[in-house]
């Protein structure tokens, strides 16, 4: 029997491997090996804020550039669209914001789940690109996708002892429910159990296994149950949510670009930093753009990390209640317009790129 046929990559088995489905399983293995280190560093130092929140966290939200506003084609096409998002975003924020700057940071937290969650769907659909959608299966895997997301997320809500947050304090609404907590990780368990069970025997009936749709899965719930349910650090947290999140975009991102630079249509710089040898190229255009917009924050609002944003130091720290409500919406704008343009963009029937129409209209 030959359970292991040809997979479902998206680019290739070593490209998925490392650069998309191995983070949960690399920064386990680290909690793991360096126990001691973790126990006493449950804080978000700032070099490691700096090497993962701006590093890979804010830099992932720049690759969107190259997808949307930084592909003629695209941008072309859905130009009303992309030109549009942005300022309707900063409108909208500054009307939450003036009535609440906490009223502001819990929608925000709350898109940012939500976009969390379904990037994880995106990657499921698409290593699931060749399954039967009639299936009663693969309906099911869809909900232990959602399951292995969103139970974490409700137990974090039903305890008050977590030492972590979102974007800032008191974001999540807080239900102190804790005595739900045991019954979510029970039907969270029976979820994972009937899956486990039904995709042995429906395997061994079609002779195959899709590895990277399991790997996925495992994945995701060593990311989402470890770092926010089983671990009580900030530091771990971090590391779960934003590299095992951030990275895996950032490759996506990458090898669309990759497929797309063959296209003779495409810009000359576009082919540059996409390929192999582009890409430190790549990373640090993104990183010159997370770098601007953190030295932004740093130095108008949160004055945190001063010393690391010395060419923005002339720059006045903000209190004035009227700026803050117009400044912190427009500092949000790359990041919640990420949100809305990465739910609709890769849902488009009308991209040109095989590659496209083969892995995510399938």
């Amino acid at each position: 029997m030959h359970l292991i046929k040809k997979q479902t990559w998206i680019h290739s088995a070593a490209v998925d491997g490392l650069g998309i489905l191995a983070w949960p399983f690399i920064i386990l293995v680290s909690i793991i090996l360096f126990p001691h280190y973790f126990n006493e560093h449950a804080d978000v130092s700032p070099i490691v804020w700096i090497l993962i929140v701006m590093g890979v966290d804010v830099s992932h939200v720049y690759s969107t550039l190259f997808r949307t506003y930084l592909d003629p084609i695209t941008y072309k096409k859905h130009r009303s669209f992309l030109l549009l998002v942005p300022l309707v975003v900063w409108i909208a924020g500054v009307i939450f914001y003036i009535f609440g700057s906490l009223l502001f940071w819990r929608i925000l937290a709350y898109l940012a789940v939500y976009h969390f969650i379904r990037q994880q769907y995106g990657f499921l659909k698409i290593y699931m690109r060749t399954e039967n959608k009639n299936d009663w299966l693969y309906t099911y895997t869809i909900y232990v996708m959602y399951a292995i997301t969103s139970i974490p997320i409700l137990i974090w809500h039903c305890s008050p002892d977590r030492i972590f947050v979102w974007f800032v304090k008191n974001d999540f609404i807080s239900l102190n429910f804790e005595f739900m907590v045991p019954y979510f990780k029970l039907l969270l368990a029976l979820i994972i159990g009937v899956y486990i069970v039904f995709e042995i025997v429906e395997s061994y009936r079609r002779k195959y296994l899709n590895i990277p749709k399991n790997v996925l899965l495992l994945g995701t719930f060593i990311s989402w149950y470890m770092g926010i349910v089983y671990f009580n650090s900030d530091l771990i947290f971090t590391l779960f949510n934003v590299v095992s999140h951030g990275i895996p975009y950032m490759v996506l991102i990458w090898i669309y670009g990759s497929k797309k630079s063959g296209d003779t249509a495409t810009p000359h710089w576009y082919r540059l930093l996409f390929n192999w040898k582009g890409i430190v190229l790549y990373s640090m255009v993104l990183l010159v753009f997370a770098f601007i917009e953190e030295g932004l924050w740093d130095s108008l609002i949160w004055n945190e990390h001063q010393n690391y944003f010395a060419i923005f130091k002339d720059l006045p720290s903000i209190n004035n209640s009227i700026l803050l409500s117009i400044i912190i919406p427009l500092l949000s704008v790359p990041q919640i317009s990420h949100y809305i343009i990465d739910g609709y963009i890769w849902k488009l029937k009308d991209d040109r790129y095989s590659w496209k129409k083969e892995v995510l209209d399938s």
